[in-house]
Formats: C-alpha cells, sequence, structure tokens
C-alpha cells in the first residue's frame, strides 16, 4: 500500500500521488526557492558570524526562552543540549493545546489506542469537534475508512460526529460514511460527555439538557457505547481553545474509563501537526519531565502553567528568546523586547528585524531524520529529497554548543 509518492526535478514538486492538501502545501513552500544567507539585524551575513553573535547573546542570557520547537528527533536533541549549557526554559509553540492533553494524562491517567488499532478493531467512532477532519485531512482514509482492515469491517463501523457541525454540509467522504450528527457548541462538550457518563453508568440525568432531538439521540449513543465491542473517542486539543479545555477533556477520559468496565474503549488523542508531539517525546525521555521545563538549576522543574512561553514574554520573565521553526514559515517568533535568535524554515519572514536570523534545512526534503506521528507510539523516518546547502537545527546547535563551551573555557 502506498502512503504517498512524489516526484522532484530541479528542486521543484512535479506530482503528489496520494498525498492530501497539507501535504502538497508542506512541499511546495519546502521546495519553493528562498534565500539562504543567514542575517544579524536585518543585514546578510556569514553562518559563522550568525553563529558567534548567536552564542554571545546567549552566554550574556540569564534567562533564556528556547520555544517554537518545530524540528525533528534530532534538532530537538540539540536544543536540549545547548538548552542545559544556557540553563534555558523550554516550550512548545503548540504548548497551549498539547498540555490540555498532558496535565488530564499526568493528573489522571487515560485509556489511548493507536492508529493501526483503530483501523483494525473498532466498530463504533466517536470525533468531537469538527475540525479534525482538517488538520488531519487523510484520517478517514487512512483510518477510519481504510480499504483492509484486519478484524473489523470498515463498512460496519459507526461514525459519530459529536461537536459544532452543520449536517447539512459535511465534506463528501464523512457523507460516504452514513454517520450520525449530534450537535453540541465546544463550551458544552464536557456537559455531553457527562450526560453520557450518566446514561452509560446508569444514573439519573437530565437528558433534555440539550433539547429533545439531541437528547435522544444522545440516549441512543449511549447504548451504542455499551453494546460496541470497541469504541473510539478522538479529539484534537488545539481546537478546544477555551478557558478550562481540560476539564472537557478529563469528562471524555472519564468517559472512557466507565466504558472499559464492561468492554473496550480508548481514546484517540489527535496532535503534532507542528512536531509538538515529537519535541515533547524527546524531552521526556531526556530530562524525565515532558516541555514547559526549565534548566536554571542542576536539575529541571517543570511547571505547566509558569513555564508558559507567552506569560514569560508578557511577564518579562525571559530575557532571550530563541525561537526554532524548521517545517513551517508560518509559524513566527513573537513581537518581544528581548534579543531574539530565529532558527527558521528559509520561506520565513518578519516584520521587524530579529537579531539573529538563521535559514535551516526542513527535515524530509533537505536532510533525513525523524518525527513522531500523531499517536506518539511510531517515530517516523524522513527521507532527502534534494542536495541542499541548507544547515539542520542539530547542526547548528552542535555549533552553537562548541562556541558556548570555548567561551566557559577561555
Amino acid at each position: 500500500m502506498t502512503i504517498y509518492s512524489l516526484e522532484v526535478s530541479d528542486g521543484q514538486l512535479v506530482s503528489l500521488e496520494k498525498g492530501c492538501t497539507l501535504a502538497r502545501s508542506f512541499f511546495d513552500t519546502a521546495l519553493t526557492p528562498h534565500d539562504h544567507n543567514p542575517m544579524i539585524d536585518g543585514s546578510r551575513t556569514s553562518l559563522d558570524d550568525a553563529i558567534a553573535q548567536s552564542a554571545e547573546l546567549l552566554r550574556k542570557a540569564h534567562a533564556p526562552l528556547f520555544s517554537g520547537l518545530v524540528t525533528d528527533v534530532n534538532g530537538m536533541r540539540g536544543i536540549l543540549e545547548v538548552a542545559d549549557h544556557c540553563g534555558a526554559i523550554l516550550d512548545h509553540c503548540n504548548g497551549d493545546g498539547l498540555f490540555r492533553n498532558i496535565r488530564v494524562l499526568q493528573d489522571n491517567g487515560w485509556f489511548a489506542t493507536t492508529f493501526t488499532e483503530v483501523r483494525n478493531r473498532a466498530d463504533l467512532m466517536i470525533v468531537v469537534g469538527n475540525q479534525c477532519f482538517d488538520r488531519f485531512p487523510r484520517l478517514i482514509e487512512r483510518v477510519l475508512n481504510p480499504e483492509n482492515s484486519l478484524f473489523s469491517s470498515a463498512s460496519e463501523r459507526q461514525l459519530i460526529l459529536l461537536g459544532p457541525w452543520d449536517s447539512g454540509s459535511l465534506p463528501a467522504d464523512i457523507e460516504a460514511m452514513a454517520c450520525t450528527v449530534i450537535p453540541v457548541e465546544h463550551q458544552q462538550l464536557s456537559d455531553a460527555a457527562c450526560i453520557l457518563r450518566g446514561l452509560v453508568s446508569g444514573r439519573p440525568v437530565n437528558r433534555q439538557a440539550f433539547g429533545d432531538k439531541t437528547g435522544d439521540q444522545l440516549v441512543e449513543l449511549a447504548t451504542q457505547l455499551k453494546t460496541a465491542k470497541y469504541s473510539v473517542i478522538a479529539w484534537s486539543a488545539t481546537e478546544l481553545d477555551f478557558p478550562h479545555a481540560e476539564l472537557t477533556i478529563q469528562s471524555l477520559v472519564d468517559l472512557i474509563k466507565d466504558l472499559n468496565l464492561t468492554t473496550r474503549s480508548a481514546a484517540l488523542p489527535l496532535a503534532g501537526t507542528l512536531a509538538d508531539v515529537t519535541s515533547n517525546q524527546v524531552c521526556t525521555w531526556q530530562l524525565g519531565y515532558p516541555l514547559r521545563t526549565r534548566l536554571q538549576r542542576s536539575y529541571p522543574e517543570h511547571d505547566p502553567l509558569i513555564n508558559r512561553y507567552q506569560t514569560l514574554i508578557a511577564q518579562k520573565e525571559t530575557d532571550l528568546l530563541m525561537w526554532i521553526s524548521s517545517l513551517s514559515p508560518q509559524v513566527v517568533p513573537p513581537v518581544t523586547d528581548s534579543p531574539t535568535i530565529v532558527l527558521g524554515h528559509p520561506g520565513m519572514t518578519f516584520e521587524n528585524d530579529r537579531d539573529v536570523y538563521i535559514p535551516v534545512g526542513v527535515p524530509g526534503v533537505d536532510h533525513p531524520g525523524h518525527w513522531y506521528r500523531s499517536d506518539a507510539v511510531c517515530p517516523m523516518p524522513l527521507g532527502r529529497l534534494r542536495e541542499s546547502d541548507l544547515p539542520a537545527v542539530s547542526q547548528i546547535m552542535m555549533l552553537l554548543n562548541d562556541k558556548l563551551r570555548q567561551a566557559t573555557e577561555e
């Protein structure tokens, strides 16, 4: 089975087979010719001078913040080495969405599954929210409605859309699955999950809290959940961008726990489109803690609230920002009064000049590497599509670390 295939000629994308719109945009952007020159204060410079200036800024900083962190496994390993040397704070640009999941996992744990398990075994799938298919365009083709599955028939799989959907404007591939739409606003998803918990457990609930039609649909869904052999609930935490959204995730996770008393059910949290899963995996195995950890003492200090990068910048608790984004030119650093070093996609542009900007290679295009897919269980190999003089993030970090060591020894 072909995941996708592409053809590149003279450094340009010629064709892309079985790739989604996000993949095409990624390769088109990565393969478009860009200026590869490093910049200091908006002026072209050499890579050696950019490295030297970056090392000097890092050496003078007392509370550096490393964020963005949109890179591959080797890039993140290099970032952690320099961060340890400098005593930096680490947070991903998608940290808010990432930690809506992680805080629930830290506090209570969960039953989670993988893409392969869903593809081969799930007979009931609930997709929470209405952005999952936009954020993960091949979810239906590869997981929910594949051509083949081992232990369950995809044609018999029930698909439930629980969220602010308009049933009259569903994408064609979703309508083809004869799915059921239960319209619930984002802020009401937690209430819907709690009603489902009560119905599954046989406790009295106000089933008409959402109106007669939606209430009846929730009653029917509770019955389906109890009789399903393997139900799966999927969501994208980045979509759940409202106050205390982690409580919605907690309600979904608790529903899954209740179901596992009598049947089999699992969560499928969808993430990783900006390498947040990759960066967090590397950070966790290297430090023993996830992101939002500071290394200013001789041991890591993890705090998902205090070490949020937006808060640190707003409260002026950092005196240097190093921003890494090698996969997307749209992920630009926030404006800050502190010196800013950017290791960025070669197509990145800025409204205001940054202290140092070093264009870096795109993993999977300019150099090989690995990153973790959304379910966090499988590191995916990334190949190399072209010869390029763009350095990898890991190479820049190695050069920075050497400069910092030399300065320490002198």
